[in-house]
């Protein structure tokens, strides 16, 4: 015979404090605050993009360049063309593009010219309509958005929902492969099984098997249950065996301790074990009592418990459930008028005989209950589903999710009837996500240092994290800004490509990264030294300082302080330049610098006087080589007064490294044998009075020969 010892007796919610007129009908049976709020976003397929072009025929041209800048390429040849084209609108077109850059690529691609929009090939889903065969009686699910939350999860097997109870049906076919090992606290052993049925109706709402073609649905399809029995066949049970319950579910990793039981007595045991448990990560639940009073009633009335008060059909409060000012959450918990209603609860009952059967006469298998104790367990299966999406999150989080995403009943805001409201299940999901923000293009035409980054504000989003790094792959970011704006000022930032991406996040969750966007800083004007030429002469040197972040420097020349006309000296790396053969006249000079990014500010100018030659510069005619071999004539005009001339050729377009290939009185040179390149010449007269300036350059491209192999028959 098994023996009890005496304690403080806690009985079920379904009968203790109910005040239901139905006779013999038993009704059955947290502190904190609202915290994360953000929108959600759909899936969309992986490695693809739907991109509208404004024309219905983009060029191939076009096309490639979309290639080549985004790492993209059409989907599928369809007709003979390249791209997939939609049969209603041939401008809207369905590529492929790297997977995991598919926000980035479409954002960067929506501001290019040609396209009208670039977006997510996005997913959408029927809701999931389990096939169990008892979901039509199930009007809860459909209530609190069951289906839809589904589309997102329907939950993990590695969360574990403790239902500290009268025990489960082990071996009820809903429930079996569903339950960890658990243990006996009514009659010390180790088997919780049920004598009352309340245990495992509990159970059933929290996590039955799901779309297994069998009875019921329950709220989290993947949660394990572990039984704790600590109430008897008649639902009630002591203080103490409900703390070691609780204890034991703690101990055992539970992550979801619910508590579908009350009692009037304050008990610091009771309390001391579920602060553990909160110190632990388990998120406790419990029923606020079947009394339709604001009496507090316990455990709901405990700290770190998230209570629940039960509403009917309508969303109205339940009109035995309990209230006042320690309520934190609704959820469905039934309104019946006869046994059997379908106003109530579906849920698994066992399949045996237990006292709920043969005392009140409710059905084996399955049957409708009402009460907080049923209202309870859609809570503490939306909290599994939540921590199968966000693993990470703590159970205050949780606890917050659920209320920032509840459906608001009654006084706006918190109160005392639904607390924070009556649960939503899709919105809570759909708040675990961030969607990503999306980075404006910069505006930095100047190529300067200082400009803007500027991004949308997501919903949500408390905190903004800017990187940024010099290539586009973010090998080595940096972190450039942390804060809640949606915009960041940078000033004297380096020469370069500069690449950003943000992050937006709350206390709870972070996005992906946004799409990313650059701009170029070129580098800071050279210092041009003054021209020494005392003499002066038609030779001398133009130099300036160097500028950190130049891949080279252009060097203009014009005949006046405007420069209008200007033309290009010199272009390279040299910070020097060495001028000969210059005509008369006041030559001004200005240089500045460049790199990857573009053209950095001119320097200010430098002038030098060179005095008129004594000779006019011959005129070098344009050399006619339309084979681009290497046998041609170079020609020149004759010049008065000349006693011969000197020819130079190069291969450097600013004629920094020159050869004398002719020095005599002819005006042309017959060139052959001439090896490959893009060979440039310009000629001088002279005489016993001197030197006339260089003339204008002229140049001819001589190609190399391309040898093909003689065919043997």
């Amino acid at each position: 015979m098994k023996i009890r010892r005496l304690t403080i007796v806690i009985v079920l919610m379904a009968w203790l404090f109910s005040t239901s007129s139905l006779g013999s009908l038993p009704a059955s049976a947290g502190e904190g605050a609202p915290g994360v709020s953000a929108a959600g976003s759909l899936a969309f397929a992986p490695g693809q993009m739907v991109i509208k072009f404004a024309s219905a025929e983009p060029s191939e041209m076009s096309v490639a360049a979309f290639e080549a800048a985004q790492a993209a390429e059409m989907l599928q040849s369809l007709g003979g063309s390249r791209l997939r084209i939609s049969q209603n609108d041939p401008r809207l077109q369905l590529w492929t593009v790297p997977q995991g850059k598919e926000r980035e690529l479409a954002a960067t691609m929506s501001t290019q010219a040609g396209v009208e929009y670039a977006e997510l090939n996005s997913v959408y889903r029927a809701d999931v309509v389990p096939n169990d065969p008892a979901y039509p009686n199930q009007w809860a699910h459909p209530k609190i958005n069951s289906p839809a939350a589904w589309d997102v999860s329907t939950g993990s097997n590695t969360i574990v929902i403790a239902v500290v109870d009268t025990g489960v049906d082990l071996t009820h076919p809903d429930l079996t492969g569903k339950l960890v090992q658990g243990h006996d606290y009514y009659w010390y052993d180790t088997v919780p099984e049920d004598e009352n049925g309340h245990g495992t109706h509990v159970a059933g709402i929290a996590a039955a098997s799901t779309n297994n073609s069998t009875g019921v649905a329950g709220m989290s399809w993947g949660a394990k249950i572990m039984p704790v029995k600590v109430l008897g066949p008649d639902g009630s049970g002591y203080n103490f065996d409900i703390t070691d319950g609780i204890l034991f579910a703690k101990n055992n990793g539970a992550d979801i301790i619910n508590l579908s039981l009350g009692g009037p007595s304050y008990d610091s045991a009771m309390q001391d074990a579920i602060n553990q448990a909160h110190t632990a990560g388990a998120l406790v639940v419990a029923a606020m009592g079947n009394s339709g009073v604001s009496t507090p009633a316990y455990p709901a009335a405990y700290n770190n418990v998230m209570a629940v008060s039960a509403t009917d059909p309508g969303d109205a409060l339940a009109y035995y459930s309990n209230y006042g000012s320690h309520v934190d959450i609704a959820a469905p918990g039934g309104e019946m008028g006869y046994l059997h209603d379908p106003n109530g609860i579906y849920s698994t009952t066992p399949t045996y005989n237990v006292y709920m059967v043969t005392q009140y006469g409710y059905s084996k298998n399955y049957d409708y209950l009402q009460g907080t104790s049923q209202a309870t367990p859609y809570v503490s299966g939306l909290a599994a589903l939540i921590w199968s999406v966000s693993p990470g999150l703590t159970n205050d989080q949780v606890q917050s999710v659920i209320q920032s995403t509840a459906v608001d009943l009654g006084t706006a805001g918190w109160d005392s009837s639904f607390g924070w409201g009556r649960i939503n299940a899709s919105a809570a999901l759909a708040a675990l996500t961030l969607n990503a923000a999306t980075l404006d293009p910069i505006a930095n035409s100047d190529l300067d240092g200082s400009y803007t980054v500027n991004w949308n504000d997501v919903t949500g989003a408390t905190s903004y994290t800017l990187e940024e790094d010099d290539n586009a792959s973010f090998s080595s970011p940096s972190v450039r800004y942390t804060g809640s704006t949606s915009q960041y000022a940078i000033s004297g930032q380096g020469p370069g490509i500069w690449y950003y991406r943000v992050r937006a996040s709350n206390s709870t969750l972070q996005s992906d990264w946004s799409n990313t966007q650059s701009t170029g800083v070129a580098p800071a004007a050279p210092s041009l030294n003054a021209i020494s030429n005392p003499a002066p002469l038609d030779e001398y040197t133009v130099s300036w300082g160097t500028v950190s972040g130049a891949a080279g420097y252009e060097l203009q020349e014009a005949n006046n302080a405007s420069f209008t006309g200007a033309t290009t000296r010199y272009k390279g790396s040299s910070t020097s330049y060495d001028i000969t053969g210059q005509a008369g006249g006041t030559w001004y000079y200005r240089v500045r610098a460049y790199n990857v990014a573009g053209n950095g500010p001119f320097s200010g100018s430098q002038s030098t006087s060179v005095p008129a030659a004594p000779l006019s510069e011959p005129d070098l005619l344009p050399i006619s080589n339309p084979q681009n071999i290497g046998s041609y004539t170079v020609d020149w005009t004759d010049v008065g007064g000349a006693s011969g001339y000197i020819l130079e050729a190069t291969r450097d377009p600013y004629f920094i490294d020159t050869t004398v290939v002719y020095s005599g009185t002819a005006s042309s040179l017959p060139v052959s044998g001439q090896i490959p390149g893009n060979w440039g010449y310009r000629v001088r007269a002279n005489s016993a009075a001197g030197m006339s300036a260089w003339s204008s350059a002229e140049f001819t491209l001589v190609y190399a020969k391309i040898r093909l192999p003689m065919i043997v028959r």
